[in-house]
């Protein structure tokens, strides 16, 4: 399952999106869930701690649930659960707070009145657990899922001289937690984004306790990337293997094309995607800079948009596509669609089924550089088109596709901020869009 995740375009955009609704079994990914990159390029330095891969766990047994109902079936090992209800994070970039609703049959939100410890926080449900990834703070916060959404527990990545985590000076965002895969009850995946390795935690610990290892992605650096993170921004399971984004930029400029970084779930241990080639390889994309990532809702493909390079004026470079990535032969596979047919630079992307998406684009207008539109736009995989926009805004900051197969797009647009809710087929579920309080909404994550 996947939460949104911020989509990570290495510019200074702030957003963040994450759902668990991964149709697999096998996949514990909080996969279809696009977010935005806030853009914290920071170069932390490796300061050389062991990887240290936690120990096998056993899977607990699974409960019994409604069959008719949405589950999470990338349970993690644990107890499957019912979603039902969704979970909105809000930030005006100085202070956050929540929202939290049913999903259906008639989707709303109550503005929680509960203040997030940090302003940059993202949802995400992995495994019928509920996260909130305070990233200026550098701490993955586990919710308490029946009084959502307060933290019942809260795991510090940046701990000074504490055995695989970060030493050096408590300065925000030394970690910078991008996205988390849970993989048992007792061992979740954390992608780093200012950071050369991925976490190892334990989300039932509390406390420095709670970081058990990591897993270094030194070796999948290119000789470009000299800046000491590779930009580890999202994570999908597909069976045995999981797949993370490595945007691979140097101040925010893509040094060359994006990787996927492939680990065994069972051992932690980096696969050869290139095995012909010296050396432990990444699965190469065809362009550069992967802000998002998701599973098909069967399961049988990886779908990554790229950005390039982002324009932050105009004449936009558009440069970018999304890409069907082929999980068992580890090779991108089949028709792209190019950021020119889109009409802008892309910023996340929902599958509704296994070739029709949804697409978040910027577009900058080329006589007002300050002036922008963001826009929904409809794509297929299977032909390599464009249809019709779904929907135009100021600001959107995510869309997320929930377990019942309907899309909540966030809207920031100053005067107009909300959620809105659509059917697969473009029709509004919300006659008017859900309010989020005083702040713009940030994340959404489905959650039980």
């Amino acid at each position: 399952m996947r939460r949104l995740s911020v989509i990570s375009i290495g510019s200074m955009f702030a957003l963040a999106v994450g759902c668990s609704d991964d149709p697999a079994p096998s996949d514990a990914s909080t996969a279809d869930v696009a977010t935005l990159d806030t853009g914290s390029d920071l170069g932390a330095a490796d300061a050389g701690t062991p990887d240290v891969p936690a120990a096998p766990d056993v899977p607990a047994a699974p409960d019994v649930v409604d069959a008719s109902a949405p589950v999470d079936v990338s349970d993690g090992g644990g107890p499957a659960c019912t979603l039902t209800r969704a979970l909105v994070t809000t930030s005006d970039y100085v202070t956050g707070g929540y929202g939290l609703g049913p999903i259906g049959p008639t989707p709303a939100l109550t503005v929680t009145g509960a203040m997030s410890p940090d302003q940059d926080h993202v949802p995400v449900t992995s495994g019928c657990i509920v996260y909130d990834l305070l990233r200026g703070e550098d701490v993955i916060a586990v919710l308490d899922p029946a009084m959502l959404p307060t933290i019942a527990r809260r795991i510090p990545l940046r701990m000074m001289g504490t055995p695989g985590v970060d030493a050096g000076a408590p300065t925000p965002y030394s970690a910078n937690p991008y996205d988390v895969l849970t993989l048992s009850p007792t061992r979740a995946i954390v992608a780093q984004y200012a950071l050369p390795r991925l976490g190892v935690i334990n989300p039932s610990l509390d406390g420095a306790a709670g970081v058990v290892g990591t897993i270094d992605l030194a070796p999948l650096r290119s000789p470009a990337d000299t800046d000491g993170s590779l930009e580890a921004s999202n994570i999908v399971r597909v069976g045995a293997s999981i797949f993370v984004t490595l945007q691979n930029l140097n101040s925010y400029v893509p040094v060359t094309n994006g990787t996927l970084a492939v680990i065994n779930a069972d051992t932690l241990s980096l696969v050869d995607a290139d095995p012909a080639t010296t050396g432990v390889q990444a699965l190469a994309l065809s362009g550069r800079n992967p802000v998002s990532m998701v599973t098909t809702p069967a399961g049988t493909s990886i779908v990554v948009a790229e950005a390039g390079v982002v324009a932050f004026s105009a004449p936009q470079t558009l440069d970018g596509r999304i890409e069907r990535v082929d999980p068992t032969t580890l090779r991108v596979s089949g028709m792209s669609v190019s950021e020119t047919a889109l009409g802008g630079d892309l910023r996340g992307v929902v599958m509704l089924d296994e070739n029709r998406g949804w697409a978040v684009v910027s577009r900058v207008a080329v006589a007002d550089a300050s002036v922008a539109d963001n826009r929904v736009v409809e794509f297929n995989l299977s032909t390599g088109t464009v249809g019709a926009t779904v929907v135009t805004a100021g600001d959107i900051a995510g869309l997320a596709r929930d377990p019942a197969g309907n899309v909540w797009v966030l809207d920031r647009t100053t005067g107009s901020a909300g959620v809105r809710v659509y059917r697969p087929d473009g029709t509004a579920l919300t006659t008017m869009t859900l309010g989020t309080g005083s702040q713009p909404p940030y994340g959404v994550a489905f959650v039980p």
